[in-house]
């Protein structure tokens, strides 16, 4: 078996599926490190019995930069554990963390294999100066494979000389069976001509939410039409403020954070969820409307556009900092409410593109390009 040891930022609960499917492989032995339980900017709740491969929690020292939308970790003693674990392969999930370069000069001191799982974007990078740009290029250089969010995150490496046989080309998901079971169950929206618009995110500036509160009031729809917020986030109050002065407080409700478990019933009201962002490396909110049948409204700056979203068939894209883009595409969402409430199931190639077996198998692809063990996948069927 193949001694993988995974390094992770922080528990994500929709990681947990591809982690477990990754340890059933019968080739890889795999444990995760997280450099923290859970950043200061999350409120999810985590199911520890779920996570069944084996994990540890670093010890450490950790701050969450809000204006720079950025978790600090220190983890004193990690290459020290790095020896004694001894593992084969090592598997980091970005470069910007003073455990991943600790990991990587390990990895090249006892010529162990090193792979990077790479979710940001041209777009959705945010330093862009040239010292940046080296220290990045540095670390993408020094890995021995890399396994990507989806096919944006793969034209960044290329952007940076990656060549294609290094890459093993993923798509960031969640448990979309769970979606789909739940929404199964729910009554979707009726057919009374009324929009309803669903956001679900941080309440920071780069979620684009702003930008689609002004173009709400320029449409200037007097009726017909909701807007719920689910989540929290230091824009709260500027935001609610923006709601209150165009004289939208009877059209737009902020609904407060909710778990996993209440998500799929907003999903499955909704007739379009709103995914506006300005950065976004991934979207997983996009895969959990979809394998719920809802339309999505999404940013051409997200990194799930580009490979899940059918313009007009299953979403609509738009530039949220583009204001007549953005105007047009809400104006085409009231204009064709019919459609959007209309009876639409994810395409079978899309639900095997999205399941996390699917990321697994991307995830031991990668491990095998870096140990060039070159076996067959995990099985495929979902």
């Amino acid at each position: 078996m193949i001694k993988t040891l995974l390094i992770a930022y922080q528990i994500a609960p929709y990681r947990i599926p591809v982690y477990n499917t990754i340890d059933a492989s019968e080739e890889i032995d795999l444990t995760v490190w997280f450099l923290e339980e859970k950043e200061g900017n999350r409120e999810w709740n985590i199911d520890y019995e779920e996570m069944r491969f084996r994990y540890t929690c670093l010890r450490g020292f950790h701050w969450f930069i809000r204006r720079m939308d950025f978790g600090l970790h220190i983890n004193p003693g990690i290459f020290f554990k790095l020896v004694r674990a001894n593992p084969d392969v090592i598997i980091t999930t970005s470069y910007d963390a003073i455990a991943f370069w600790e990991s990587l000069i390990y990895a090249k001191l006892f010529r162990k294999k090193f792979v990077v799982w790479w979710g940001s974007t041209l777009e959705s990078s945010r330093v862009r100066n040239r010292l940046m740009h080296a220290v990045r290029g540095l670390f993408f250089r020094s890995a021995d494979a890399f396994v990507t969010y989806g096919s944006d995150s793969a034209r960044c490496l290329t952007h940076y000389g990656i060549p294609e046989e290094k890459m093993a080309v993923g798509f960031n998901t969640v448990d979309v069976r769970y979606y789909y079971r739940k929404s199964a169950g729910l009554p979707k929206p009726k057919n009374d001509g009324q929009l309803n618009l669903l956001f679900i995110g941080q309440l920071i500036k780069r979620k684009g939410l702003e930008e689609t509160l002004l173009s709400l009031a320029r449409l200037n729809r007097p009726s017909g039409w909701r807007l719920s917020i689910v989540g929290t986030g230091p824009d709260e109050r500027k935001l609610r403020e923006l709601v209150h002065e165009h004289g939208m407080d009877d059209k737009v409700f902020f609904e407060g954070y909710k778990q996993k478990e209440e998500l799929t019933a907003y999903l499955t009201a909704a007739d379009c969820l709103l995914v506006p962002s300005l950065i976004e490396v991934w979207g997983l909110v996009v895969n959990e409307a979809l394998v719920s049948g809802t339309f999505v409204l999404a940013s051409k700056y997200a990194g799930v556009t580009s490979d899940l979203i059918v313009d007009k068939e299953n979403g609509i894209i738009a530039d949220p900092l583009d204001p007549d883009s953005m105007d047009a595409a809400l104006g085409w969402l009231f204009d064709n409410v019919a459609y959007l409430k209309s009876n639409r199931k994810i395409k079978l190639s899309q639900w095997k593109k999205l399941h996390p077996r699917t990321y697994a198998n991307s995830v031991v692809r990668a491990i095998r390009l870096a140990t060039r063990a070159g076996r067959e996948p995990i099985s495929s069927e979902v």
